[in-house]
């Protein structure tokens, strides 16, 4: 916005002089705000397209190896995983990513909403709001799961997005007992993985610092150095993360259509039917465990109240016989 103003005495003056005086105010478009929500989206869905093609064209890689009886005839499975991304599961990727894009969006406009109505809205309000902000954090990270296992499908089934979702999720409750054993195992492993690296890269630096005379504090560098070394772990033990996935997803899937006769052989090998099987038998066997000790203890607790009642109240057959 320009506007221009007049200075000086006017008709008061003896040289009637004035002077122009241009002021400029900014001001932003009603639509600057929609703009950024558009940009914002656009870096939304363009990291979660990235990331979504990364685990496809690896999980693309794993199930080849998989489905392949003769192991020897695999050649580049990574550098396939991703012509198979780009040939033939681009828009599977893209619609799952923009789901997950949609769902971090809502998520920045609700923390939006919290920070600006913070020192107004009532008890009552922060609390909802709190707890819709919960809600969309889980409803993100089920809605990640679920798609990486859907992008598996899709790598060796060739399926379309909602049909490998709908078929994925039916597979991972049929083996949810197997899913929690190889979570839970997984996930402790990896993380044992990226806290080794963390140590070690942790002491070598200290132990580089502790020699360098010039260097008074040293645990900042030591720091920075562990912070990077996280990085680069996950970062690599995020493949091996898809690939227990991977594996896991063809697996349920090699169950349920082949059943190890003659013309319907497995494709997986015996030491990981064992395994698995093994798993899931003692995570049983550990649930079952569990029940008994909570049947005996509550059989404890009425066998205790039983014997209350007994000091309590007199027996009906002693009376009896105390009257004859």
């Amino acid at each position: 916005v320009v506007s221009t103003q007049s200075t000086g005495d006017g008709a008061n003056s003896p040289t009637n002089e004035t002077a122009n005086i241009t002021m400029v105010y900014f001001k932003d478009h009603d639509y600057i705000n929609y703009v950024w929500l558009y940009h914002l989206f656009g870096l939304y869905w363009g990291t979660e397209f990235f990331l979504a093609c990364h685990e496809m064209a690896i999980a693309g890689a794993f199930v080849q190896f998989y489905w392949t009886r003769d192991k020897s005839k695999v050649h580049f499975p990574v550098v396939r995983g991703i012509w198979w991304v780009f040939r033939y599961h681009l828009g599977t990727v893209a619609f799952g990513s923009c789901i997950i894009a949609i769902i971090q969006l809502a998520r920045t406009i609700l923390a939006y909403i919290q920070n600006k109505t913070k020192d107004s809205q009532s008890e009552l309000v922060k609390y909802l709001l709190m707890c819709l902000q919960c809600c969309m954090w889980c409803f993100e990270k089920v809605m990640k799961f679920i798609n990486r296992n859907a992008y598996i499908y899709t790598a060796f089934k060739g399926a379309a997005f909602c049909t490998s979702c709908k078929k994925v999720f039916a597979l991972l409750l049929s083996n949810v007992v197997r899913v929690g054993v190889i979570n839970c195992v997984g996930a402790f492993i990896l993380f044992m993985g990226k806290f080794l690296v963390v140590m070690v890269t942790g002491m070598i630096g200290y132990f580089m610092m502790q020699k360098d005379t010039e260097l008074y504090y040293w645990a900042i560098p030591v720091l920075i150095a562990s912070i990077f070394a996280f990085a680069v772990a996950h970062t690599f033990f995020s493949v091996y993360e898809i690939g227990i996935d991977a594996i896991f997803i063809c697996f349920a899937e090699d169950e349920t259509i082949n059943d190890g006769t003659p013309g319907r052989e497995y494709y997986m090998s015996k030491n990981l039917m064992e395994w698995v099987d093994n798993s899931g038998e003692a995570l049983k066997n550990l649930k079952r465990k569990k029940k008994q000790q909570k049947a005996q203890a509550k059989a404890a607790k009425s066998g205790d109240a039983g014997g209350s009642n007994q000091g309590m109240y007199p027996d009906l057959n002693d009376m009896e016989m105390g009257s004859k």
